[in-house]
């Protein structure tokens, strides 16, 4: 992670599972939980899922190491909480074996404390001003940090207590075991927290006051990124659809700055407005955290689509795919009319979430009047224009650009009606190589006087060309224009 909550977590247990026996740890440790005591309880929580403890035997045990505290002799304990009946006291998160380093804990009636044990200082606790309701229904932030000389407890974002004169080292060992919603002491887990817990993040740093007040606000803001430097809208990608769809888009590459979006990037985490009950929700699968988490932890593919390449409709998902499979298929309710275009792009989300933003993969496809793939042809051309040339020659001009091309030309055929009026499309009277992006002129053979159509279809290796009916008339007279004689000029 780069974003700067990120920076030092050492611990993160979102609690987010809904099922089974254990919990993950996305810290850098990976030091996963396991129940223990009675069966979990998960209930729903403020966020999605979370863990009901009933102050008798149920807690998490998550290990016993040290978590890097004895580098920097730093720590910050975060935790999202609501009380349940009250006891004293109980513990949302604590190291212990016979000694205590940290330990965020409960206390009656509905207050919160935050305790830790230095080598110099001995055990110093600090205790919330604020009191809260013990029936379950108020989910609280809880923070307590501490540093040389400085410990802190935060309440809802806003430092409620602080002890300034809490000098020495952590007093941390390799046997410590740590808990959520209880302490190991003398060989088994106690003050068993009651209540639900909503997630638990461990820093290996004293977080200032506005990091815990953002984290107060955005309690998943560390999974966002702050920048992004450039993306490589490439081409040449090839996706398979329907099953039967197989097209290729060659549009030329260019590398072009974006910028970091964010609220497109993550757009999925928009569904928890709305309890995860969206059509984009339920095709990715958050529905079951009520949009709030991510549930792909193995990535996956999604599929969009478009009347045209600018247009594609990226706010709309139509299919979602694992994320290596070598087929999506679009739903089966959306409609291909007959000489239609649709464009698709594929991009893929990663285990986290995020979604690329390029156009790697993308498809053009073309429907024939009976519904059929139209065979791949290159794009029309460009800008046809023509110019009468010493000796009743006409010279055309024209461009090509490949951007979306189904197939990669490999001439220009030139067609004239030779004043008969229909142009004869079978046989050319001439042809351009193609040599890439650029403009192309062609220079007819000496015409008579009278009118002329002529068109310019691009063709591919394989022999499909471009169908095109579009042409261009020209008139050539015999006749020169009447000279016009000038009388006089002068000054009025």
């Amino acid at each position: 992670m780069t974003h700067p909550l990120a920076r030092a977590l050492v611990g993160c247990w979102l609690l987010n599972e809904g099922t089974g026996n254990r919990v993950m740890d996305l810290g850098p440790f990976r030091q996963h939980g396991d129940f223990q005591g009675g069966p979990p309880l998960w209930k729903p929580g403020r966020h999605g899922p979370s863990v009901e403890f009933d102050g008798i035997d149920e807690c998490i045990h998550c290990g016993t190491r040290k978590f890097g505290w004895d580098v920097t002799n730093e720590v910050s304990v975060i935790a999202l909480a609501n009380h349940g009946a009250s006891a004293n006291p109980y513990t949302i998160f604590g190291r212990g074996q016979f000694r205590e380093p940290v330990s965020l804990m409960g206390q009656s009636p509905g207050l919160f404390y935050w305790r830790v044990r230095t080598t110099e200082s001995g055990v110093k606790s600090l205790t919330s001003t604020s009191s809260h309701a013990t029936d379950g229904t108020e989910w609280v932030h809880v923070a307590g940090t501490w540093k040389q000389n400085a410990s802190r407890l935060y309440v809802n974002g806003v430092e409620e207590a602080s002890d300034l004169t809490v000098s020495g080292t952590l007093s941390v060992t390799d046997d410590q075991s740590a808990g959520i919603g209880g302490i190991y002491q003398g060989g088994s887990y106690s003050n068993i927290w009651i209540g639900r817990i909503g997630y638990v993040l461990i820093y290996n740093r004293a977080l200032g006051p506005s990091e815990v007040e953002w984290l107060s606000r955005e309690p998943f803001a560390m999974f966002e990124y702050p920048g992004r430097s450039a993306f490589a809208v490439a081409a040449g990608a090839s996706v398979s659809l329907a099953g039967s769809v197989d097209s290729t888009s060659a549009a030329s590459a260019r590398l072009r700055s974006i910028g970091w979006a964010p609220e497109i990037e993550q757009k999925w985490r928009l569904d928890a407005l709305f309890n995860g009950m969206t059509a984009n929700a339920l095709k990715l699968g958050t529905t079951l955290t009520l949009g709030w988490f991510w549930v792909r932890v193995g990535g996956c593919s999604a599929l969009y689509r478009g009347p045209r390449m600018e247009g594609i409709d990226f706010e709309s998902i139509l299919a979602v795919a694992e994320k290596n499979a070598p087929e999506i298929s679009p739903p089966a309710y959306l409609p291909h009319n007959d000489l239609s275009t649709y464009f698709y792009a594929v991009r893929q989300f990663n285990p986290c979430g995020y979604q690329e933003l390029t156009l790697g993969a993308a498809a053009k496809v073309s429907l024939n009047a009976q519904g059929e793939l139209a065979r791949p042809q290159p794009n029309e051309v460009f800008a046809l224009s023509a110019e009468r040339r010493d000796g009743n020659r006409i010279r055309l001009t024209w461009f090509y650009c490949p951007l979306e091309q189904d197939s990669q030309p490999a001439r220009f055929n030139i067609y004239c009606d030779n004043g008969a009026g229909q142009i004869d499309y079978d046989n050319p009277i001439g042809a351009v190589g193609y040599e890439g992006q650029r403009f192309y002129t062609y220079e007819s053979d000496t015409l008579q006087t009278g009118r002329y159509l002529f068109a310019v279809r691009a063709e591919d290796l394989a022999g499909s060309e471009n169908v095109s009916v579009d042409c261009l008339a020209i008139e050539i007279s015999g006749a020169a224009p009447d000279a016009i004689t000038i009388l006089e000029a002068g000054t009025a």
